[in-house]
C-alpha cells in the first residue's frame, strides 16, 4: 500500500495536525492487525460501513473505513516535524510482514528518542 495523493490537510481545534490521503488500494483486515503491533486498534463491525480508529499515544491516529482506500491521519502538533513520514513508512514496513515490524520498532524507538531530548529542561543531558 503507498499513499498516492494528499486531499486535504488542516489544523484541527487541539493544533493537531489532520491529513486525508488516498491510497492505492483499500485498507485491510491486515493492515489493521499490523497496526495492532504499534498500539490500539478499535473496530466498528456494526455500522453501515466497518469504521476503524487506531491510536498510537504521542504519535498518531488513524481512522477510516476497512475496504475504503481513502485514510484520515492525525499528527499531535508538539512533534508534527518528527512525525511527518511516520504514516508512509507504516505502509511501507507493512509489506515487510513480521520483518517490517521490527523495523518500525526501531524507528519509533528513535523518534521517541528524539521526543524525549525535546521535553527535557535544558541542562539535564
Amino acid at each position: 500500500m503507498r499513499i498516492v495523493k494528499s486531499v486535504q490537510t488542516k489544523v484541527c481545534v487541539d493544533g493537531s495536525l489532520m491529513k486525508e490521503f488516498v491510497l492505492d488500494e483499500p485498507l485491510t483486515e491486515e493492515f489493521l492487525r499490523f497496526l495492532e503491533s504499534f498500539g490500539t486498534v478499535k473496530q466498528y463491525p456494526h455500522m453501515k460501513r466497518p469504521y476503524f480508529s487506531f491510536e498510537q499515544e504521542h504519535f498518531i491516529s488513524v481512522k477510516g473505513f476497512v475496504g475504503d482506500a481513502s485514510v484520515e491521519v492525525r499528527y499531535r502538533k508538539e512533534n508534527a516535524d518528527l512525525l511527518a513520514d511516520y504514516f508512509h513508512l507504516l505502509l511501507f514496513y507493512f509489506r515487510e510482514s513480521d520483518d517490517g515490524v521490527g523495523k518500525m520498532r526501531g524507528i519509533y524507538t528513535a523518534i521517541r528518542e528524539k521526543m524525549m531530548i525535546r521535553i527535557s529542561p535544558p541542562g539535564t543531558d
